[in-house]
């Protein structure tokens, strides 16, 4: 029996578009940009194994006998969310794992305790579904030692492409840092993203009482047309320049841009909270430091950098948060991930 600790930090999409033409899950998702962040999801997972049964010998001499079906010994699993309670429906690991066996990636007498534990809350846009079935795979290979990160990765997208999840979110937290997404698909192949690594804090701010459900989205034929429509846009002038942190202003542009352009800022739950958190930037006079961003598909915001090297200081996204705060939203400060390797 051996235990290993392993995280996954959660992914933000500025813009994208969606593709589900495909009936292939590993074809199916999304070109776009966004970033990865520190905070995730955090997984203490134990490996066991059900002890070989014994054979009698009788005189010296074993008896054949047919090779039972050997019963497979259903994971424990427990997640415990950010506000602290823990989810009854785990059905979305119980796939995981069930697909990595299918993988042979875990044999048929081995089994799993998983402790998850969210760091950020559900439904936001902060890709904590894509965070913890990565979290769950690294996991799994620092136990077992079997396969390449990219397999688990690749299981990670079909399952939760197949719980109708995010689009690209997997492909996202893959590379890491900030990425810009250029053809939809499962990490390594068909998707492909690339990315460049910035150290700088995140105010994320969000509307407890608001949940977004991807497929909400993703599912609607005139929501799909104007995500993608404007997306493309969005990705053809990211993609037309070297991927460099130098883009981080004409990322910041595009997502402006792609919140109108969609539709989405029109809503009025995403439209109460941009206002608000906009209007107590320009209270505490942080506008020239400080750039307000929908994230996607959440009723929140992140609250980002105009420039890297000018990121404001850490008291001041505290008062921020503060004004927020008094204004009914939760929020939390996070940073920039690092960029992330595949094998």
């Amino acid at each position: 029996m051996t235990t290993t600790v392993q995280r996954c930090g959660g992914h933000i999409t500025l813009l994208f578009t969606v593709d589900k033409s495909s009936a292939l899950m590993r074809s199916q998702g999304s070109k776009g940009a966004g970033f990865s962040i520190h905070h995730g999801v955090e997984v203490t997972a134990t490996l066991h194994r059900v002890p070989p049964t014994s054979t009698t010998i009788m005189n010296g001499v074993k008896p054949d006998k047919p090779q039972a079906q050997r019963e497979i010994v259903p994971s424990i699993i427990s997640v415990q969310t950010a506000s602290g309670t823990y989810m009854e429906r785990i059905d979305l690991y119980l796939d995981y794992i069930q697909a990595c066996r299918d993988a042979t990636l875990l044999k048929e007498d081995e089994w799993l305790t998983l402790d998850i534990s969210l760091e950020c809350p559900l439904s936001q846009g902060f890709g904590m579904s894509a965070a913890g079935l990565v979290a769950v795979g690294r996991a799994v290979h620092a136990l077992t030692g079997r396969g390449r990160i990219v397999q688990y990765l690749k299981i990670a997208h079909r399952v939760e492409r197949a719980h109708a999840g995010g689009l690209g979110d997997v492909l996202g937290v893959s590379v890491g840092g900030v990425e810009l997404r250029l053809a939809p698909g499962a990490p390594g192949w068909p998707g492909h993203a690339v990315g460049f690594e910035a150290d700088a804090p995140v105010l994320l701010a969000w509307d407890p009482l608001e949940e977004r459900h991807t497929s909400t989205y993703i599912d609607d034929p005139d929501w799909q047309r104007s995500i993608t429509l404007a997306g493309e846009k969005g990705v053809a002038a990211l993609a037309a320049g070297q991927w460099t942190a130098q883009q981080w202003p004409s990322l910041l542009h595009e997502a402006r841009l792609f919140a109108t352009g969609s539709g989405m800022l029109e809503e009025e739950q995403r439209a109460r909270i941009h206002r608000t958190v906009l209007e107590a930037v320009q209270q505490g006079g942080w506008q020239a430091s400080m750039a307000v961003r929908l994230c996607m598909l959440g009723s929140s915001v992140a609250v980002l950098p105009r420039r890297f090297g000018k990121e404001p200081a850490l008291e001041e996204l505290e008062a921020l948060e503060q004004l927020v705060r008094e204004q009914g939203f939760s929020c939390l400060i996070s940073s920039l991930a690092p960029l992330n390797r595949q094998d």
